[in-house]
């Protein structure tokens, strides 16, 4: 691999310039071997031991007296300690700014020569991004699916309404769970003994859960107040991966039942959710809302198509850093969405696992679009970063004030700027898309009988 040579002369005197040598270690790495002279290293322990001279408590010495050899003697390895770190801090900082390195996370710094008043020597290999000729993104071909909006979606969809408004109202003449009920009840959910499930006054339509189908089963016949204990497999699909297959102990306490009371579609219903005048109107306005819906799925279906493809087109080396990086933030996210939902996380091992193809897919595609708009020119003014924090201040509506706060931060302000030109740059490149339309139903009527 190549070597270059670079002498850093940004301070005053030249002979206080540090000498930094770049080595390609591969497509990823770069290897920077940084020289600070003597005088530098000598100049700051001078410094260190001035100050310390003044604040240092020795027994037997006024504190400003303390001689030099006795400081040496007693503080001299902290000293030296400190002084490189700072150093090769400092340096760092600056041998990456000298050299204009795209550096990402962190470096792995070895001290090569470190004695006292002699020239100061460390490497410190870093990750950097790859170099990329990004190829083939002008006229991807994709398929891309045209969603119709059919009578049946708009029957299933006003279908979802009509549960939505439903009204639970409790059963009094009787005490047993019959099949179409609402039971409220607390269960616990074991496998070999370790709970992964638990909840108080949850609500269960007996015909329309999550539960495996033997659960209502075991429910019908149930008294109030009474429990139940019986155990059932789950399938291995279509399951979250900690339950698929298992065999699931369970405890159950009815607490309550209630039977839903389902209003019919006519012009009450009309004119209480959709402010409309008839039910004809309602299903015209529910039909202009699926198909715009249609319309903006089959956009987002275009992009990640051509995204897929652009990624597919281009194999290029992913920096690790950023895969890590990338996988924190998954992992926050979807930390977040269990918290939300009151759910705890099982097994963080397995979902770092799970989620670093992900991770890595999306470090790529950022990649590729940074070059993208590189080739192309595509450009974010700040202007354009101005209106973005405004408008996103304006979506926060009594929060815009900390959103404006936030972007005040430089490195918020870049990131931001960041994610818009990949954006400008999948614009241009699904522009160029060549895509075939598929038509392909909505398939609402299918998601409501689905529960």
């Amino acid at each position: 691999m190549g070597r270059v040579l670079i002498l850093n002369t940004s301070g005053v005197d030249e002979e206080m310039s540090q000498k930094i040598e770049v080595e390609a270690v591969d497509a990823l790495r770069r290897r920077l071997a940084v020289e600070i002279p003597a005088e530098a290293v000598s100049a700051e322990i001078e410094s260190s031991y001035d100050q310390l001279k003044r604040s240092a408590r020795v027994p037997g010495f006024r504190r400003g007296h303390v001689p030099r050899h006795v400081l040496e003697r007693i503080f001299g390895d902290r000293v030296r300690a400190e002084v490189y770190e700072r150093l090769i801090q400092r340096s760092y900082a600056e041998a990456v700014q000298t050299s204009q390195l795209p550096v990402v996370g962190r470096p792995d710094i070895t001290t090569e020569r470190s004695a006292p008043g002699a020239v100061l020597r460390y490497t410190a290999t870093v990750e950097v991004k790859p170099e990329i000729d990004v190829q083939g993104y002008d006229g991807l071909e994709v398929e891309q699916p045209v969603f119709e909006v059919s009578d049946a979606d708009v029957d299933g969809y006003l279908e979802q309404m009509r549960q939505a408004a439903a009204r639970l109202h409790p059963v009094t003449e009787r005490n047993v769970v019959e099949p179409g009920d609402v039971v409220t009840l607390d269960y616990e959910a074991r496998i070999d003994g370790r709970v992964v499930g638990r909840a108080k006054d949850r609500e269960v339509e007996l015909g329309n859960n999550g539960f495996p189908a033997g659960f209502d089963d075991q429910l019908r016949g149930a008294a109030v107040g009474g429990a139940a204990n019986f155990e059932l497999t789950y399938p291995t699909e279509n399951v979250s991966g900690e339950l698929a297959g298992k065999t699931v102990s369970f405890s159950v306490v009815v607490n309550a039942i209630g039977r839903k009371e389902i209003p019919e579609i006519d012009a009450e219903f009309a004119k209480d959710r959709g402010d409309c005048a008839s039910v004809e109107e309602l299903r015209e306005q529910v039909r202009v809302q699926l198909e715009a819906q249609a319309a903006a799925r089959s956009e987002e279906a275009l992009r990640r198509g051509v995204l897929l493809r652009l990624a597919e087109t281009n194999d290029i080396p992913v920096p690790q850093a950023l895969i890590d990086q990338g996988l924190e933030s998954l992992m926050d996210e979807v930390s977040h969405e269990l918290r939300q939902q009151r759910l705890p996380l099982r097994n963080q091992e397995q979902l770092r696992k799970d989620l670093e193809p992900r991770a890595k897919e999306q470090v790529k595609l950022s990649l590729l679009l940074e070059a993208i708009a590189n080739k192309e020119s595509v450009a974010v003014a700040d202007a354009d970063v101005d209106a973005r924090i405004q408008q996103l201040a304006e979506q926060a509506g009594a929060a815009g004030e900390r959103v404006r706060a936030f972007y005040e931060d430089p490195a918020a302000r870049r990131q931001l700027g960041t994610s818009m030109l990949r954006s400008r740059a999948a614009e241009l490149v699904v522009s160029k898309a060549r895509a075939t339309k598929r038509p392909q139903s909505m398939q609402i009527a299918d998601a409501t009988q689905n529960g």
